[in-house]
C-alpha cells in the first residue's frame, strides 16, 4: 500500500498530461502511485490506468479513480496543471499532521498571479473565489481557512473521503468540490488553504472555445448544479426565507439574458438547468431525510465565521480576511 494516492482525470486535454507526468517523474517525494481515468486505452507507462466506456462528469470519473487506489491520502489534480519538486512532499508534511482536513494547494496561473486559493459562497450559492489574480507574495503572507477548494489541486486523507461518500455523482461539471467541502466543513472538519504546496494551473478548460456553445454549456451545468447544491445542502431554517430572492434572481438572470444581453441561447440554458433541477428533487428530499442530524455546523454560524457573506457583498467582489479566519 502506497502512501499516496493521485488521481488525474483524463478525459478532454489529452495533450496536457505529459507534461503532468514529467513534474510527477521529477519529484523529491516517491511514495505515490499514479491513477488515470481515461475513456480510451492509448495510455502507457507507470500508473494504473481506469478506463470509461463513457464520461458521466468530473464526480464520477474521480471517484471511479479513488475505487482504484490504495493510498491513505488522496491527492486529486486537473490534467494541465503541473507540480514544482517539492509540492507533494509539502503536502504529505501537511496532511499528515492535519488529517481532518481537507486541503487546497496553491494553484498558480501562467501570468505567475494566483488562480485558486479556496473560496467562499454567497447566501444564494454563488461561489467566490479569493485573491484570484493577485500577486502570490501577498497572499502567501497570510494563512486562511476556507469553504472550499478548487478541484485542479485537493488532497484529503482517505479516511474522510470515505465518511463523506465521495463525490456525488450528480456533479457532471461545477460544484463537486464544493458540495464535498461543504458536507466536510459541516461535520467538523478543515479546509485550508496550504500556500507552500505549489501547482502550477495551466487551465485550458474542457469546453469547447466556440463563445456560443461555451456559454450554453456553462449556464447549463454551472446553474442546474447550483439549485442542486443549495437545495441539497442548505438547512431549511436558512433555505426558506431565502427561496424567493433564489428564484428572483434566477428567473431576473432569464430576462436579462433575453432583453439586455440578447443571448436567447442563455435563457434557454438556464431553463433546461431548472427542469434538470426539478427533475432530482426526489434524490434531494432523500439525502435531506437521512443526513438531517449528522451534521454539528449550520448555515447561520458558516456567515457568522464569513465562509458564507451576503449576495449584495459578492455582488461588490468584497474579499476582506479579516473574517475567514480562525475556523472553527
Amino acid at each position: 500500500m502506497v502512501k499516496l494516492s493521485i488521481i488525474v482525470v483524463n478525459v478532454k486535454g489529452k495533450e496536457n498530461l505529459p507534461r503532468l507526468i514529467s513534474s510527477l517523474n521529477r519529484s523529491t517525494y516517491k511514495d505515490f502511485e499514479l491513477i488515470v481515468v481515461d475513456d480510451s486505452n492509448s495510455i502507457s507507462g507507470n500508473l494504473k490506468l481506469v478506463n470509461i466506456t463513457k464520461d458521466l462528469g468530473l464526480a464520477y470519473c474521480r471517484n471511479k479513480g479513488v475505487e482504484a487506489s490504495s493510498g491513505k491520502f488522496l491527492l486529486f489534480l486537473d490534467n494541465d496543471t503541473e507540480l514544482t519538486e517539492d509540492t507533494l512532499e509539502k503536502f504529505i508534511s501537511f496532511i499528515e499532521k492535519n488529517t481532518d482536513s481537507i486541503v487546497q494547494l496553491k494553484l498558480i496561473r501562467d501570468d505567475g498571479r494566483i488562480d485558486a486559493a479556496g473560496g467562499v459562497i454567497d447566501e444564494l450559492g454563488y461561489p467566490f473565489e479569493l485573491f484570484k489574480g493577485e500577486d502570490v507574495k501577498e497572499i502567501d503572507e497570510i494563512d486562511h481557512n476556507i469553504l472550499y477548494a478548487k478541484g485542479a489541486a485537493i488532497g484529503m486523507s482517505r479516511e474522510i473521503f470515505s465518511e463523506l461518500n465521495g463525490f456525488d455523482n450528480e456533479y457532471f461539471y461545477g460544484y463537486d468540490e464544493t458540495d464535498l467541502c461543504y458536507r466536510a466543513i459541516k461535520k467538523g472538519k478543515r479546509i485550508v488553504y496550504l500556500s507552500s504546496a505549489t501547482v502550477f494551473h495551466h487551465e485550458h478548460g474542457s469546453f469547447s472555445k466556440f463563445t456560443k456553445e461555451r456559454e450554453k454549456r456553462l449556464v447549463y451545468y454551472l446553474e442546474s448544479r447550483r439549485l442542486y447544491f443549495i437545495f441539497k445542502n442548505f438547512d431549511s431554517s436558512f433555505l426558506i426565507p431565502r427561496i424567493h430572492k433564489i428564484f428572483f434572481y434566477f428567473l431576473g438572470s432569464i430576462l436579462i439574458d433575453i432583453i439586455y444581453r440578447k443571448k436567447s441561447h442563455m435563457a434557454l440554458a438556464r431553463i433546461r438547468a431548472l427542469i434538470w433541477f426539478i427533475s432530482r428533487i426526489h434524490k434531494i428530499i432523500i439525502f435531506r431525510i437521512n443526513h438531517r442530524k449528522s451534521f454539528l455546523f449550520n448555515e447561520n454560524y458558516l456567515m457568522k465565521k464569513g465562509l458564507i457573506i451576503k449576495h449584495k457583498d459578492l455582488i461588490k467582489k468584497v474579499s476582506t480576511l479579516s473574517n475567514v479566519k480562525n475556523f472553527p
